[in-house]
């Protein structure tokens, strides 16, 4: 009777050594890997003390869940052990994130130092504006329009038409035969 509860004590700590602690786990993968907590670290770009807090399953040494996961996925490749599967034994683990809280912004809102106008304000003004501008270079061209144009009127009447005149030719007489 008693092999029989050793070989589920045996089968227990099987079960236990394949789905243990998930920082034992990477632990074992580690040494496994012949790796030091630092090259851990450095290839993961971490602080050594928050691979130390993983293997160590010590949550108050760790920052928020989210990013524990994401930890947790480049640990579990670096050693070869299932990424996927050490996320989700940390979620089912109870590290709920915490409660959002809502923070009110107050009842009153600043009102902003400089307020501007809105956007068809200032293309309008930016239109009347370019109009004068233009209304100010053209002015010297129309200006010599109007002078130019009386005076070509007193030149030359409309319909007369002064033709060169003709040359008369003498009649021309025809050569002899």
């Amino acid at each position: 009777m008693n092999t029989a509860a050793g070989s589920d004590d045996d089968g227990r700590k099987a079960a236990d050594g394949d789905g243990g602690a998930i920082g034992a786990r990477l632990r074992a993968a580690r040494n496994q890997c012949n790796l030091q907590i630092e090259q851990v670290a450095s290839e993961l770009r971490l602080d050594a003390r928050i691979i130390t807090a993983i293997e160590n399953d010590d949550q108050t040494a760790l920052p928020e869940p989210i990013f524990v996961q994401g930890y947790l996925r480049s640990y579990a490749r670096l050693v070869g052990l299932p990424a996927d599967e050490m996320v989700r034994r940390y979620c089912a683990q109870g590290t709920n994130p915490p409660p959002l809280s809502v923070i009110g912004l107050g009842s009153r809102r600043k009102a902003p130092l400089l307020s501007l106008p809105s956007a068809r304000l200032i293309r309008n003004v930016i239109l009347v504006l370019l109009a004068g501008i233009l209304i100010w270079l053209a002015y010297p061209l129309v200006e010599r329009l109007i002078v130019t144009r009386g005076e070509e009127t007193q030149e030359q009447p409309p319909g007369r038409l002064d033709l060169p005149p003709v040359f008369e030719e003498e009649p021309r007489s025809e050569p002899s035969r």
